[in-house]
């Protein structure tokens, strides 16, 4: 049964409306404390920040070559401490579980940056200039990546920490000051509803608050090397050791041109070239194909077979299948691909949320490897921050700027200005999976989306929009009133194209296309950004077939060597629900597939749309005495009402579940109200319905 179809099965009213009805996949659960570092502050015994001791110094000078030719040139230097807990020594624990991840993280200390420009007069009168200039600036790691970074390499300590208590419907271990606890059996399951284990989950999660009392002197159930002890792996985003700070180059390359007195036209060049971003890598590489372990592939394929009364090996496999030997309530019940991972054949997180390896006597591992286990078969994943990422902004950028005083009888003043961008962002982001702007906020904790090649799916970033035009101004007229107006039209977004996939276990697979143990992979041959880049709902249907036809239904590259090493033939995997799924058609078109719902209206699948604004403000000024000035005013925001979608975070996401709204393959006109853009706080509602706001401003 189905996730939607659970629900609406479920004992409590509202069907699949009704939260309670859902089943108890995913659980996390807060330890209770409130602070992320020791350093007392604000009368708070913890949660302080720093020391941070920032130095820069710059020298420049600028050398007039010819009256008409100026060049400019400088160097920056820049050093951030505190930032990368780089004062902290190694770590002997994640060394011994992942050798030279334990290092002291380096200080950046050599971050030298040379500008040059220079401004050039061709006609020696002042009306135009033609301009350029290159550079390299240094950027800054934020404080939240240390917030994740220093509570896990203290050992004692208590910080604030959430963590999942059940993942795919297992149940995970959760740490306490005295090790770790798991949610009973009961509380998870993909077959359990919400509602029903409510009073089960709050008494676990005061079992957790028991076990995290604040205490800064205490031992820190979250210290990396306590989590590599109990087989956790690292759950946490740390800094690998080899930092860098983040930098761009910085190019431009224009011309400004007076075309008469109080109007000027000006066009740039302009690029960004960003590397040394952090991106999260999981560094013991779980799921990945070249990680493979015949010998425990082996025993978790014997073991359910066993679980389900056959007999061990290949053939046992069919057996399985069939249910023959596993008799519930008269009916054979045959094993899915979740009971062979449940037993280790794929990632930790699958079976038992461990290393696999790991001693089930002591900390519930299984005891042998997982199928795809990770380099070191005794730790889950374990995630460290490397500088590898980068982005690329390139943009032509032209304005238009007219000032004139008392261009009519009666107006004072007049100014206006008009600006078009034909630009494109584009990065190797995170995993773009929900679509919002967190997925590609390249300064935040990012988890790459291919472990072996993190730019395999660079491509358009989130937030990227190809054309934004604005425009807008001010006129003084009579009686001391001030109009304005501003208004902006920006382009579509876009997102990548991901195969539908609910983060089930086994998912490598299904949607692991790489083999590098990432899953929810972008549908093979796209890259980020596809969705309204190259393919819109026009010609999704086309492209969503063209993966049916070649991919859906096959082998990943984790299921080609269960093949290639007789653990299982392509036949059973396929049998199990062990292949890449279908993808359903968007609407209006009907999809054959069982697993797919007709579209719930005639409307047809909508594309990203347009951003459209336009303000307009009205004041009057008076002053008094010459020393106090009363300035009314009231605003227009969006007076014209345009209707906008889909801004961040409330967007359509890029998931190809294909079942009612909300993917780019299942949303209608009438399904995409839903993600008609709110009203917002003044000037902050951009796109939002039609505000009115009344000020009052008093200057004295």
């Amino acid at each position: 049964m189905d996730c939607e179809a659970f629900a609406n099965a479920g004992p409590f009213a509202g069907g699949a409306a009704n939260p309670l009805n859902w089943n108890m996949s995913r659980l996390r659960v807060g330890n209770g404390q409130g602070f992320s570092t020791l350093q007392p502050a604000l009368g708070f015994p913890a949660g302080g920040l720093g020391p941070d001791n920032r130095i820069g110094l710059y020298v420049g000078d600028s050398w007039k070559i010819k009256p008409n030719f100026t060049l400019s040139f400088g160097l920056r230097y820049d050093r951030d401490t505190g930032r990368t807990d780089s004062d902290l020594p190694a770590d002997p624990n994640i060394n011994a579980a992942f050798p030279g991840y334990g290092n002291r993280v380096a200080q950046a200390n050599l971050n030298f940056a040379p500008q040059i420009g220079f401004a050039w007069d061709p006609n020696k009168n002042g009306k135009t200039v033609i301009r350029g200039g290159i550079g390299l600036f240094f950027e800054n790691v934020i404080w939240n990546n240390v917030l994740f970074d220093r509570p896990a390499r203290l050992q004692t300590g208590a910080f604030n920490a959430v963590t999942s208590a059940c993942l795919s419907g297992t149940a995970e271990p959760v740490p306490v000051s005295s090790g770790t606890i798991k949610p009973a059996p009961g509380i998870c399951g993909n077959d359990i509803h919400i509602g029903t284990v409510i009073p089960q989950i709050t008494s676990f999660w005061q079992q957790v608050l028991a076990g995290n009392t604040f205490d800064p002197h205490t031992p820190n159930p979250n210290y990396a090397g306590t989590l590599l002890a109990q087989g956790l792996g690292q759950p946490a985003f740390l800094f690998a050791p080899n930092y860098k700070t983040p930098r761009s180059v910085q190019i431009n390359l224009g011309i400004q041109r007076e075309i008469h007195h109080g109007m000027v036209f000006s066009a740039d060049f302009l690029r960004n070239i960003e590397t040394r971003t952090l991106l999260a890598i999981d560094v013991n590489k779980v799921g990945d194909i070249s990680t493979f372990s015949a010998t425990g592939a082996t025993q978790a394929r014997d073991a359910t077979n066993a679980a389900f009364g056959c007999a061990p090996g290949i053939g046992g496999v069919d057996c399985a299948i069939s249910g023959q030997n596993n008799i519930v309530d008269g009916n054979p019940v045959g094993a899915t691909i979740d009971d062979y991972v449940g037993n280790g054949l794929g990632v930790p997180n699958d079976a038992t949320g461990v290393g696999c390896a790991q001693d089930p006597n002591t900390v519930g591992g299984l005891g042998y490897a997982c199928a795809f286990g990770g380099l070191n078969p005794m730790q889950n994943q374990a995630f460290f921050l490397k500088p590898i990422g980068r982005s690329v902004y390139t943009a032509l950028q032209m304005k238009l700027v007219q000032n004139v005083n008392n261009p009519f009888r009666g107006i004072k003043a007049v100014n206006f200005q008009a600006s078009y961008s034909l630009s494109n962002f584009s990065n190797t982001g995170g995993a773009q999976l929900t679509g919002t702007s967190a997925d590609s906020d390249q300064d935040f904790v990012l988890q790459t989306a291919d472990n072996n090649n993190p730019g395999r799916y660079y491509g358009p970033a989130l937030l990227d929009r190809t054309h934004q035009i604005s425009f807008g101004g001010y006129a003084d007229i009579p009686g001391g009133f001030r109009l304005g107006l501003i208004a902006h039209f920006y382009s579509p977004l876009s997102s990548a194209i991901v195969a539908p996939n609910f983060g089930d276990v086994g998912e490598i697979y299904r949607t692991d296309f790489t083999g590098d143990g990432t899953v929810g992979d972008p549908l093979p041959g796209t890259h980020f950004g596809q969705f309204d880049r190259g393919t819109d709902a026009g010609n999704l249907n086309a492209l969503i077939s063209r993966y049916n036809t070649t991919s859906a239904g096959q082998l990943t590259p984790a299921g080609n060597v269960l093949v290639q090493n007789g653990i299982m033939t392509a036949a059973q995997l396929s049998a199990l629900g062990g292949v890449a799924p279908h993808a359903c058609l968007a609407p209006p078109a009907v999809d054959t597939d069982p697993s797919c719902s007709p579209p719930d209206s005639p409307g047809g699948q909508v594309n990203y749309t347009w951003l459209r604004a336009l303000d307009l403000k009205l004041a009057w000024r008076h002053t008094f005495h010459d020393r106090f000035t009363i300035e009314p005013s009231v605003g227009f925001y969006n007076l014209p009402n345009f209707s906008n979608f889909n801004l961040p975070p409330n967007t359509m996401n890029g998931i190809l579940f294909g079942t009612g709204s909300g993917s780019i393959n299942g949303t209608t006109r009438l399904d995409n109200e839903s993600f008609r853009v709110g009203n917002g706080t003044g000037v902050y509602g951009l796109g939002s319905q039609r505000q009115i706001e009344f000020g009052l401003r008093f200057v004295f």
